[in-house]
């Protein structure tokens, strides 16, 4: 396995320790402190090489006489976009290890691989998505490409291959972060358990029908929403007024996301869809004490917008007079205008 230590990863771990009995798991990890103490309560039930995907050396290690390759591993975003060289070096670089590796043994193990919804770029205008569709990753999206890159270097390979598109993923502590304001505020959203993710991976080993196919990996209808209606339910959970963030924090295009047409596919093979929407806002109240929402409201109003803005990067674009960042997030600096204006308008009214 790679990827253990990430969000997904971890839970897939998890699952695969549940069943100990019919597997024994080997896991490619960094040797870093957080990394070390993560998987220092099992080390007495999984092997853990430490070492590094882009290291070919520590690769061959890691996958020498395995029978399935769980990938998870990569750089995700914002990471992804700030260190664009980084992002490639292991989400390109380091699955042509891992396939150079799996080729060099005399078993060839299989491979489930973990792609992105992102690869298919901005559909605010056309939400619903199968695979099958124009894979056209947003302006600037580090991250789909690396990984349509690395989908090609598996589909290639001759191995055995299975890939899952992954939607969004909700994880036990969702932070409040700038990547949210790159997202239109009508952006038709999909999201998935971690644990449903985590327990689809794991089923999916050794599963023969899903290999050679490429999934859209999505936690169903009950996991719908747009932005917009994702933000209102969520910020009064932390203690915020959703109406204390303007529009014109957020972008107006060139995102990604969607609602998984076909999402079910997998669903039938797998029967990994536990969890809905409802649950997990349910499970973040429970998380958040009252007492933590009340010392929230007590901030100033305007010190919490003027928190959200600093925070949004379309705004730095135009205060910054960025032009290409500016057109990547709403087109043009007319179109933010018109934006602001209609913005204030309201205001007034």
């Amino acid at each position: 396995m790679t990827g253990g230590s990430g969000a997904v990863g971890f839970q897939a771990f998890k699952e695969l320790l549940k069943r100990k009995d019919r597997y024994f798991t080997r896991v490619l990890s960094l040797d870093t402190r957080y990394e070390r103490k993560l998987f220092m309560p099992y080390k007495d039930q999984v092997e853990v090489i430490w070492g590094d995907i882009r290291n070919y050396e520590d690769v061959i290690r890691a996958v020498d006489d395995v029978d399935s390759i769980l990938h998870v591993a990569g750089i995700i975003p914002p990471t992804a976009d700030r260190y664009p060289d980084l992002a490639r070096a292991v989400n390109v670089d380091g699955t042509r290890n891992l396939i150079r590796a799996m080729l060099q043994q005399e078993k060839q193990p299989e491979i489930l691989f973990t792609s992105s919804i992102s690869v298919y770029g901005d559909r605010l205008k056309d939400p619903y998505i199968q695979v099958g569709d124009p894979l056209k990753p947003s302006d600037g999206d580090i991250y789909a490409r690396t990984k349509i890159e690395a989908e090609k270097i598996i589909r290639s390979s001759g191995v055995r291959w299975s890939i899952f598109r992954l939607c969004g993923i909700l994880v036990d502590k969702l932070h409040i972060q700038p990547l949210m304001f790159h997202m239109p505020l009508d952006t038709a959203l999909e999201w998935c358990h971690v644990e449903d993710v985590g327990y689809a991976l794991v089923q999916g080993i050794g599963e023969k029908s899903i290999f050679g196919r490429i999934f859209n990996l999505g936690g169903g209808e009950c996991c719908r929403t747009d932005a917009r209606d994702f933000l209102s339910q969520m910020l009064p959970l932390w203690g915020l007024n959703p109406e204390v963030i303007p529009d014109i924090a957020f972008a107006t295009r060139n995102f990604h996301s969607g609602y998984y047409q076909d999402g079910d596919l997998l669903n039938h093979i797998l029967n990994f869809q536990k969890k809905t929407l409802q649950d997990y806002y349910h499970s973040v109240r429970l998380r958040i004490s009252p007492f933590q929402r009340l010392l929230v409201r007590c901030v100033p109003r305007f010190l919490i917008r003027y928190w959200f803005m600093k925070m949004s990067e379309p705004v730095k674009a135009i205060k910054e007079n960025n032009e290409t960042l500016i057109r990547r997030f709403y087109g043009s600096r007319e179109a933010y205008e018109l934006l602001l204006s209609n913005d204030l308008r309201l205001a007034k009214g």
